[in-house]
């Protein structure tokens, strides 16, 4: 989806229904990566003897990406939630 076209072009409660629908998925997805790397985070720390000096410099990127994909849910969510807003008082 085009979102730049899409949201220029949203007048209606479907196009805003629509852009939530995408923006709740968006959220969904950075939540399926917290996920991975919550894993990955921990596999690093109960095993960083298999990963010697590097162990430690793993478990700080995989921080790092989980607080970016905190900040990208919060931020789909927060968009999804503006755009059902929008849907409810569209024509």
């Amino acid at each position: 989806m085009d979102m730049t076209a899409a949201v220029q072009s949203a007048k209606t409660r479907a196009d805003h229904e629509a852009l939530a629908a995408h923006y709740e998925q968006a959220a969904k997805d950075a939540a399926i990566k917290i996920d991975e790397h919550k894993k990955l985070l921990e596999q690093y720390k109960t095993r960083g003897y298999l990963y010697g000096k590097q162990a430690l410099n793993f478990q700080s990127h995989c921080e790092a990406i989980i607080r970016s994909y905190q900040q990208i849910g919060n931020a789909n969510s927060e968009m999804a939630k503006m755009h059902r807003q929008l849907a409810e008082s569209a024509k």
